[in-house]
């Protein structure tokens, strides 16, 4: 049985499957009326998060990371040095001690904030990774700046995800019924970052397995850092980020399609087994395996139920994502199975693989 709990059969795989794969597994541009109703929502639950009083704003964080199954404590204002919350994430494969910082903010969040929160981690001789939390949004120069760091951004809409996503609804309950729309309308404008799809991989058993995704032009990946694997977290403008302690997914992708680059118009998916740690690992544990694209507040998921591993390969591509002329996203299963591993996967789209 699948350990997801969210995870289901669908009732007629045939068929609803197909219908998955054509209409639910679509990232919808935000042209629609249904779409700019979304997005006034989120600005609003956005203001709300800004007129909260600091101190509550923190204590929320720390309820967050306490449904993530952390061990959190809030730091005393007086004495903080920069860190708002600290957490002892428990997995033993990729917890850690973290420190947390948050920020209220309306604008962008200034490149020098990352910096400075980077320079804390470095002389905090307990932590071992940092997360910078906003209301607001970072430019790619932050992006650029944390990638190969133990630094995780988290803008606004990715907050507000996560905190439904963790059962916090009351939260937003007064940009749902309007009731604080009077007040919220006194607020000035927040910028608010799209809304990213989160791309989650379940299956069943005990093994681990670790999700990849190289961005493309075509069938050739743009660049190195284009591959997004448990070694590089994140492409360099953000655009594709891989994330750690979601839920109950075994993995998780954060995938904001509008922002990434115009030359690309492929997204592949590839799982791979962990073959430096566990040398004779294979793809025969993973079974049951099934994509779940969350698109984004108030559109359901979409399940994609796929073929179980073979052991006779260490890595496998899932499927891809392919840019349609309309501007949407349309994801394709499309199985190959690796006998060479996560390298042999990456260096089919053009990259060179070199051993240390």
């Amino acid at each position: 049985m699948s350990r997801s709990r969210k995870l289901h059969r669908l009732s007629n795989p045939d068929v609803d499957e197909r219908r998955a794969q054509r209409a639910l597994f679509r990232h919808l541009r935000d042209d629609t009326n249904a779409n700019r109703g979304r997005m006034a929502k989120r600005v609003r639950e956005l203001q709300l998060l800004l007129a909260m009083d600091p101190v509550e704003f923190e204590g929320l964080i720390a309820r967050l990371m306490e449904a993530m199954g952390m061990k959190v404590e809030l730091t005393a204002r007086s004495r903080d040095g920069g860190v708002d919350v600290r957490g002892i994430d428990p997995d033993p494969f990729r917890g850690g001690n973290v420190i947390v910082q948050v920020k209220r903010y309306r604008d962008t969040v200034a490149p020098s904030a990352v910096r400075d929160l980077y320079g804390t981690l470095r002389h905090d001789q307990a932590a071992t990774k940092a997360v910078l939390v906003t209301t607001s949004r970072f430019g790619p120069s932050s992006h650029q700046f944390v990638a190969g760091k133990p630094i995780t951004l988290l803008n606004g809409a990715e907050l507000v995800g996560l905190l439904k996503h963790h059962g916090f609804h009351e939260v937003f309950a007064d940009a749902r019924d309007g009731a604080e729309a009077d007040a919220l309308d006194g607020l000035p404008a927040i910028e608010v970052a799209s809304e990213p799809s989160r791309l989650l991989l379940h299956w069943t058993g005990e093994e681990e397995y670790d999700i990849a995704a190289l961005v493309c032009a075509g069938n050739v990946a743009l660049s190195d850092d284009h591959l997004v694997f448990y070694n590089n977290a994140s492409t360099p403008d953000g655009s594709v980020r891989l994330v750690t302690g979601y839920g109950d997914a075994n993995a998780c992708l954060m995938v904001d399609f509008d922002a990434l680059p115009a030359e690309v118009d492929r997204l592949v998916v590839i799982a791979a087994a962990d073959t430096e740690n566990h040398p004779g690992a294979t793809m025969g544990g993973f079974a049951g395996p099934a994509l779940i694209l969350e698109a984004g507040d108030g559109q359901d998921a979409a399940v994609v139920h796929l073929a179980d591993g073979a052991e006779t390969n260490t890595a496998m591509r899932l499927g891809r994502f392919d840019r349609e002329p309309s501007g949407d996203w349309e994801f394709t299963p499309a199985l190959a199975g690796y006998p060479g591993g996560l390298r042999q996967a990456v260096t089919a789209y053009g990259l060179e693989v070199v051993d240390a």
